[in-house]
């Protein structure tokens, strides 16, 4: 999963990029400075992992771009190239007083820096979908293309990001080329002070985040850049300490997975034991394409049983012979922590 970290100068975001990253940790197989590689922390592969001893335990990951703002606008063509090669948008908003940037001239207002930045990106795919317009009004076009567009720019019109226009899965499709910024799934960071941690300050920002249906996430991003540096026993009886029960790593992976609607599933074997993530609501076939693209087109079934009752069994053969393991179609709907094997034909 691409996760874009993108926000006004003096927010923060570079702050909590570099909690995320940690001390001296290489970007990835990137191998590049602003992109870190998370792995998702999943108890399940872990145990399962513990039942085959597997050559190889693939975690679900996410890799997190510490996206530049541009200059002087926000959205520069470079900025937003950047966003529409994500598939979720972390924006980081400032609620802290301290830092090399002053506080704006009008006071910290979290929730107006999050109406401006949604009206950055609304008017950046206005001005596409206009052109785009313009260019089939002269070839005398009216086509499925033009219906949606007509549709997208009302939307831009009344300050509704893509995402919230409606469109149906095929109107989806006729403008996935343009790659749309406010298509983008969505969760916002209040980067906070120390003082407050634990405490719900501007409560205004939850009821604006509820309202534009986006999680939302408080935290210190300067405190969380110390966490990082510190060993795993010292980070427990850190957090602990300043009322905290989970580090920014387990909230921003959690708030992408909660952004997508994401699930994971898992595939077993000797030679490895994996999770997938797909959004939730997916079926079988969706899910076997997921693996590789051969599954989804010779889908013929899928075995399917949940993790904790494979584990509770400790073997296919019993879990088969206890009727636990069960044989679903294309249309079945995976659920999250389900082990499944896909029988396919090609």
């Amino acid at each position: 999963m691409e996760v874009g970290i993108f926000g006004n100068a003096g927010a923060g975001k570079s702050a909590l990029f570099r909690a995320l990253a940690g001390p001296g940790e290489a970007a990835g197989p990137k191998k590049r400075a602003d992109v870190c590689v998370i792995k998702v922390p999943d108890d399940r592969v872990d145990r399962l992992a513990g039942v085959f001893n597997p050559k190889k335990v693939t975690h679900v990951s996410v890799a997190f771009h510490d996206i530049d703002a541009g200059e002087p606008d926000l959205l520069s063509t470079h900025t937003a190239a950047a966003i529409r090669n994500m598939e979720v948008l972390v924006l980081v908003l400032r609620g802290f007083t301290g830092g090399y940037h002053p506080v704006p001239s009008g006071g910290l207002d979290p929730v107006k820096e999050f109406q401006s930045i949604t009206s950055a990106l609304i008017l950046s795919d206005y001005l596409v979908a206009q052109k785009r317009i313009e260019r089939l009004a002269k070839e005398a076009k009216r086509d499925a293309e033009w219906t949606v567009l007509q549709k997208t720019i009302s939307g831009f019109e009344r300050e509704i990001p893509m995402r919230g226009i409606g469109l149906s899965a095929e109107e989806e499709r006729v403008v996935s080329g343009f790659r749309f910024l406010s298509r983008l799934p969505v969760f916002v960071v209040l980067n906070v002070d120390e003082a407050v941690i634990g405490e719900e300050v501007f409560p205004e920002m939850s009821r604006a985040a509820e309202e534009a249906k986006v999680p939302l996430v408080r935290l210190c991003a300067g405190v969380e850049e110390e966490i990082a540096r510190l060993s795993l026993e010292e980070q427990v009886e850190f957090m602990k300490e300043m009322g905290t029960e989970r580090s920014a790593r387990d909230r921003m992976v959690r708030g992408a997975f909660d952004a997508m609607r994401y699930i994971s599933f898992l595939t077993v074997g000797e030679d490895e034991v994996r999770a997938w993530n797909v959004r939730e609501g997916s079926t079988a076939v969706v899910a076997a394409g997921r693996i590789h693209s051969d599954l989804e087109k010779g889908f013929i079934r899928a075995e399917v049983i949940s993790c904790e009752d494979f584990l509770k069994c400790g073997s296919m053969a019993k879990a088969r012979t206890e009727g636990k393991l069960r044989l679903e179609g294309k249309e079945y709907i995976v659920k999250d922590g389900e082990i499944m094997h896909v029988r396919f034909n090609v």
